[in-house]
């Protein structure tokens, strides 16, 4: 089974993360709002879909 990430508002500090069953599996995601920059053709920042903050996307080695 896998560990249940940890994932936080930077404002609120709500709980982003989310559970779901697949094919009898917990699976997890996020709750948190993409912020899409078609001229860079990524998501560049997040929303928090409970308080509206936004906060800047830490970019992960590969692209760029």
């Amino acid at each position: 089974m896998e560990k249940r990430p940890v994932e936080h508002c930077p404002f609120c500090n709500a709980d982003l993360i989310i559970e779901y069953q697949e094919k009898n599996e917990v699976k997890y995601g996020s709750k948190k709002i993409g912020i899409y920059d078609r001229e860079l053709d990524m998501v560049t920042h997040f929303q928090c879909p409970f308080c509206k903050g936004i906060w800047e996307r830490k970019q992960r080695g590969g692209f760029c």
